[in-house]
């Protein structure tokens, strides 16, 4: 690790992800490993064959145990897909290749790797059958392994060991969040996205605070330089900060909390319904502790992120029964939504001008049966364990609808379950305000995802920092768009819920509040937080002052009359 006391310190300002605080060291994460071509003597050619030999019998051994792996949790055709990894090690023309290069170019191997790997990786992705155009993929992940055995890349585990650390980044997927997470993770800090990132919201799920849009901060950055994350009230990064300031942080995290009310309870009596955002089977944990009993959204898209191929029936299975037996009260599970910012590697959408607003969420699973049909199965089997909601997501027009029950009905058709759980939609998109009357004749249940749908009534990329400043959920445009969505929707008789990052701010919350809304879902690290608000607030008062200042086309300042009124 680098010593950091004799570095200025450095103040950097971003957009807030998640909240929390903490003091590491960074750990620099490159997507690209860089490789720099040196010259050899004739008397280092030999040496330099035999690292090339050591670090591909460590490559094939660590495909090895990848493919043991996969063979315990999915099944042997799963684990099949490492045997093509191994067949390009074993490849006649591979090692030979490269020791050929090495005596005739007299270069580190690490550059001749490099070359060729990139070159083989050009040539299948340029190849027209889309089977052999894939396989593009596994030659990087092979050439990428080779590579960190022989520079002594072992990742984060390896190079900062137990110590807790600071994930810094150019941009990272919400999958490679999931991987360095299973270390001491204490911060994110990238130069890219915003705070209603797929990456931000897994982040605040884990307890993790993060911040974005810290241009460039990353190139500035070693490994093992010390910094300082505190997001609680605001943005505040700093790299190498001072003993002072260490101090004062540690000081503030020691004084205790835990004393003040926290309830699901208004002062006027009036019981909220509040659940958590939940990712991972690993956070199932935080329910207990933070005394809840409903999980108001499941995100199975990372069942399937976690995986090396489409995961069985029978896990998915197993896991959706562990997630709907942990919530007594009320679980609700979203069907695959993958697409945007959160790619599945053996999925491979193709490139698109918007993924944003393409063939994302509920359009490519309608359009992929043999993907949806068996997560179907396995949720409702999983609702046979208790009280359970199966949701589809970014559904935007009639015909999706139709979609999704006939797909429905041909499942339960098919299982004949005791318990047949209802099926509900996300929304996320503004064109489904605008049909709530044809929605209410397939489901009695929305859930309103107000991440995508701020996005999207705003025509902006959600993970794109320089229009951060743009989006704001308590804008009175938006607002007003939810509180004659949620008042419809109730006419309707629809049952109407919050899934969305907006109700993991006390402001946002509050509004929500007003509006109408009785079931909240967010990241567990915000529910301690938010139920200690929830005490304080008189719903009838808060409904009367929404109803004042969105009832009609007034412009105020919504954000700026909760925080007078309920929060200063």
């Amino acid at each position: 690790m680098t010593d950091s006391a004799q570095k200025h310190s450095v103040v950097m300002q971003g957009i807030v992800g998640s909240h929390g605080a903490c003091v590491a060291r960074s750990y620099v994460f490159r997507k690209r490993i860089e490789v720099k071509q040196t010259p050899l003597a004739d008397d280092q050619v030999n040496a330099e064959i035999e690292r090339l030999e050591t670090a591909i019998k460590m490559t094939a051994a660590d495909i090895q145990n990848f493919r043991e792996v996969a063979k315990q949790r999915h099944g042997e055709q799963y684990a099949a897909i490492f045997d093509s990894h191994l067949l390009m090690l074993e490849d006649p023309q591979f090692k030979p290749r490269m020791i050929k290069r090495l005596k005739e170019e007299k270069v580190n191997v690490e550059s001749i790797v490099r070359d060729i790997v990139d070159k083989l990786q050009s040539v299948f992705s340029a190849i027209e059958d889309p089977y052999l155009r894939e396989r593009a993929i596994d030659i990087k992940d092979v050439g990428d392994r080779l590579l960190r055995h022989l520079m002594g890349l072992e990742g984060p585990a390896t190079e900062i060991g137990d110590e807790p650390y600071v994930l810094v980044a150019q941009e990272v997927t919400p999958s490679e969040i999931l991987d360095f997470a299973r270390g001491n993770l204490k911060g994110v800090c990238l130069d890219t996205g915003g705070a209603t990132s797929h990456v931000a919201i897994l982040a605040g799920a884990l307890g993790i605070p993060s911040i974005f849009g810290l241009v460039n901060f990353s190139l500035g950055v070693h490994t093992g330089d010390l910094v300082l994350l505190d997001t609680r009230e605001s943005c505040k990064l700093i790299l190498n900060p001072k003993e002072s300031e260490i101090s004062d942080l540690n000081e503030e995290l020691k004084e205790d909390f835990s004393e003040s009310l926290k309830s699901d309870i208004t002062a006027d009596g009036f019981k909220l319904n509040i659940a958590a955002n939940i990712a991972r089977t690993e956070e199932l944990c935080f329910l207990e502790k933070l005394n809840i009993k409903r999980i108001g959204l499941f995100r199975s898209e990372f069942v399937f992120m976690e995986s090396m191929d489409v995961p069985s029936e029978k896990f998915q299975c197993d896991v959706y029964s562990k997630v709907v037996s942990a919530a007594s009260e009320l679980t609700v599970l979203r069907t695959i939504d993958i697409g945007s910012d959160k790619p599945l590697r053996y999925l491979p959408l193709g490139t698109e001008e918007n993924p944003a607003m393409g063939f994302r969420s509920v359009r490519f699973s309608l359009s992929r049966p043999d993907i949806l049909e068996p997560q179907l199965r396995a949720m409702i089997k999983a609702a046979q364990f208790g009280n359970c909601i199966i949701i589809f997501p970014m559904v935007s027009v009639p015909s999706e609808l139709a979609a999704i029950k006939d797909l429905y009905d041909r499942v339960i058709s098919e299982l004949k379950p005791k318990i047949i759980p209802e099926w509900g939609i996300m929304l996320e998109v503004p064109s489904a305000c605008f049909i709530l009357d044809e929605i209410a004749a397939y489901t009695k249940y929305i859930s309103i995802g107000t991440n995508d749908l701020l996005q999207f009534f705003y025509a902006i990329d959600r993970t794109n920092e320089k229009l951060a400043g743009l989006v704001d959920h308590m804008s009175s445009a938006f607002l007003r768009m939810l509180y004659k969505t949620v008042k419809k929707a109730n006419k309707l008789g629809i049952k109407v819920g919050i899934c969305g990052e907006m109700a993991a701010d006390p402001v946002g919350f509050i509004a929500l509040l007003g509006i109408g809304i009785e079931d909240f879902s967010m990241r567990p690290a915000a529910i301690d937080r938010i139920m200690s608000i929830i005490p304080k607030l008189n719903r009838k008062e808060v409904t009367k002052i929404i109803d004042t200042h969105l009832g009609d086309v007034s412009d105020s300042d919504v954000r700026e009359i909760i925080k007078h009124k309920f929060l200063s």
